[in-house]
Order: structure tokens, then sequence, then C-alpha cells
């Protein structure tokens, strides 16, 4: 864990608040005693924390749920079932590529995930050709075999070294964290390559995954975020980056979850097995916070249509989605975005619960892409995509300042950028 991913005060006092209300409830004995074993309130068990709350935010809903409740899948559970659902929970914890994004200079810290820019092909293939012209001196080379062997050894080693480094910077990306939440998500569907928890639809049971995604990325999953982890590269604008960049430069479009396209075993038991996605990233930790933040994704695999994936949605209990963008404005910053210029980017930033209006100039972009844009390029929303929680943190920094333009808007120019690390 790092410093980004601590238990909070206001998430002990909330999960404390939560059990001392179900241990006087009968069905959540089994709950309250399996937090307390695998550590109660700590940060190692902050996954265990989750299910105490989601757990008070049904029991506050009326709900009485049957607690690790085996659906006939081998020997494996659901956390809950309740009506007709079937609800797994799953806390993403901090990848090691977000981990190694992080870093701190002296009592400031922060964490930064950048687009990944591979070697261009010349530039692999000349180190190859490099390689090989080192390995070729060294073959017609009068040294020692032994001593020729151990030089080969130490230049294969030192290519791996490298390959081995290019796929961690591949992987310190936006879109490697994506891939790296969609992998570990369809694994709840799949053991040792058979299905898990979540049974073969029937109709008359429906089954969901929730994720706690506060340890995604740098600032937990937004709507596009989920979007993306969904149903793949086809489900979100062309701006977002949604291609997977190997460290050798290859270009992959992220798969979703639900996305037909996905090939792994434990991808195909997911969108096979699971009707909704929900994903959820608490803040305030308020006791009906989890009643209304929950942003749900169907798998319209397995319905006729969306309107009857969202008629069996509505049954949920914790689904309020109107009194989610009033409680949330922060989910909806992404809906601001758009070109108003060919220099420039309008976009919102979140101070004190309200939305304010931002823009950046191409020149910023550039200073901060460390390359042109073409002046009304869609390339220039792509790097505002790329830069826009830096960018955000910025506006916001000159929004306190009292920084602001004569219509309230706050202006991002490059001099600004010398407050970034």
């Amino acid at each position: 864990m790092t410093q980004f991913f601590n238990l909070s005060q206001a998430e002990a006092e909330a999960t404390r608040s939560a059990l001392d209300t179900l241990r006087g409830v009968s069905w959540a004995a089994q709950l309250v005693a399996r937090i307390a074993k695998t550590g109660g309130l700590s940060t190692d068990n902050m996954a265990s924390l989750f299910e105490g709350r989601f757990g008070l935010a049904l029991h506050d809903r009326g709900i009485t749920p049957e607690y690790e409740h085996a659906a006939g899948v081998g020997n494996t559970t659901v956390d809950f079932r309740f009506g007709h659902w079937l609800v797994e929970l799953y806390s993403l914890d901090e990848s090691d590529a977000l981990k190694a994004a992080t870093w701190q200079e002296g009592p400031v810290s922060g964490r930064f995930l950048v687009t990944y820019q591979p070697p261009s092909p010349g530039e692999i293939e000349e180190a190859d050709q490099k390689r090989e012209r080192d390995l070729a001196m060294l073959d017609a080379s009068s040294e020692h075999d032994a001593l020729k062997q151990a030089i080969r050894r130490e230049i294969v080693a030192e290519a791996h070294q490298e390959r081995q480094r290019l796929e961690r910077l591949a992987k310190q990306s936006p879109a490697g964290e994506v891939v790296k939440a969609i992998e570990r998500m369809v694994r709840k569907a799949a053991q040792a390559g058979q299905p898990a928890k979540f049974p073969s639809p029937d109709g008359s049971r429906f089954s969901m995954l929730v994720v706690d995604a506060r340890a995604f990325g740098v600032m937990g999953a937004d709507r596009i975020d989920g979007h993306l982890i969904a149903y793949g590269a086809n489900a979100v604008p062309e701006c977002i980056e949604s291609r997977f960049v190997t460290g050798d430069g290859r270009q992959h479009p992220i798969r979703g979850a639900f996305d037909p396209g996905n090939p792994t075993k434990a991808a195909r038991h997911f969108r096979e097995r699971v009707h909704f996605l929900g994903i959820v990233s608490e803040k305030t930790y308020e006791r009906d916070e989890l009643h209304h933040s929950i942003r749900f994704y169907p798998n319209l695999n397995l319905f006729p249509s969306e309107e009857a994936a969202l008629a069996v949605l509505a049954t949920f209990p914790l689904t309020e989605p109107s009194k989610e963008r009033e409680q949330r404005p922060e989910l909806f910053l992404d809906e601001m975005t758009r070109i108003v210029s060919e220099d420039e980017i309008e976009f919102g930033i979140l101070v004190d619960q309200k939305s304010v209006v931002a823009r950046v100039h191409r020149d910023t972009l550039e200073d901060i892409e460390k390359r042109s844009l073409t002046r009304g390029s869609s390339e220039i929303l792509r790097a505002f995509e790329r830069r826009k929680h830096s960018l955000r943190q910025l506006a916001f920094q000159k929004q306190r300042r009292g920084q602001v333009e004569r219509n309230g808007a706050v202006f991002l120019r490059p001099a600004d950028l010398a407050d970034l690390r």
C-alpha cells in the first residue's frame, strides 16, 4: 500500500458504525466475525470492510441477504444472495505499476501515469543490429571460450533487462491500468480454468460483480473508465486512450470485460454468466453513499435489448441514478469537455462540490506533451485526455488563488506548468 491507499479516519468510523449495527442482525453474524478475524479496522483489511459497508447498505434497504451463498458452481460461493440477485464484491488493490508511478519529495507526494511512447521501429532495429554485431565480434575474437560465454550471457541479459524495462513503462500508463483492472475482474468468474461463483443464466437469477475501484488509476474510476472497462475500446470516444501499447510498440485495442473480442477464457466465463458490472469509488463514506454511487454496466450479451437490461436493473435495491449526479458531480466532469476553438479545450473542475469551467490553450498542451499539435486536430483533445488529471489539479490551484478570468473561468497558460512536478 502507498500513502494514497490507506484506511482513512472517515472510512474507519463509517465501518465501525456499520459493524455496530450489523452485530445485532442475525444474517450478518458470519460477516462481522470474518471482518474481525481478517484484521478488523486496518488498511490490509479494506476489502472486507467494504463488504461490511455494502452489507449495511442492504440492511438499510430492508434486505435480509444470505452471506456466502453457494450458487451451485463447484465449491465456490458469492458474497450475497437476496431475491433474484447474486452479488459478488471485489476490491481492486494498487497495481505494481501504480505504486511505481507514485513519487515523494519531502512532504510532497503524487502519482503520474503517462501514455507510453515506445521506441520507434528504427530504434528497435538499430538496437537489434548492434547486439548482433557485438555478438559476431565476440565470436570472432580470440578470447577464451569460457570468457566468451560469460560476455555473451551478459549481452543477452542486458537485452532482456531492457525489454523488461520497456514492458514496465508500458504497464505504467492509463491504458495499462485499465487492462490490468479488466484482467483482475474477469478472474472472479473463473477458477483453474473452470467457471466459478456465477451460475449459468436461467432467467430466474441475475449475477452481478460490484467492484471497489478506489485504488484504480490516479483518482479512481470515472464514467469513461467504467465504459472502457466494461465494453472496451469501441464504447468510448475516439479521443480517449483506448489502445494498449506493448513495450515493443505493438498496439492492441482494449477489450472490455463484456467485449466478445476479449479472448481470455476467464473473460468468456464472465460475459456468459455475469449480467451486470457495478463500479464504485467511495468518497464520503456517509451511510447512504452506496445507495446511489454505484455505476452499473449491463452485459448486453445476456439481454434481448438495453431496455430489458435496465428494467431488471431497476429492481436492484442500491440504484438511484438521479441522486448520483447530485451527490457525486465529479463523476460527470467529462461531460463538460469540448473543443471551443482550433486552439482551446474547455473542461470542468470541481470546487466546493460545484462544477467550474476551465480552459487550456494548445500552447500549454504542446509544452506538457513536449511536441507540436496541429491546430483544430483531434490530437489536441487526445492530448488533453492524457493529461486531464494534472490539468484539473492546476486549474483548481489557480481558482483557489483567485486567478480567474472576468467570466469566472480558469485559463491555463504555459507558465502555469511550473507548478507541476
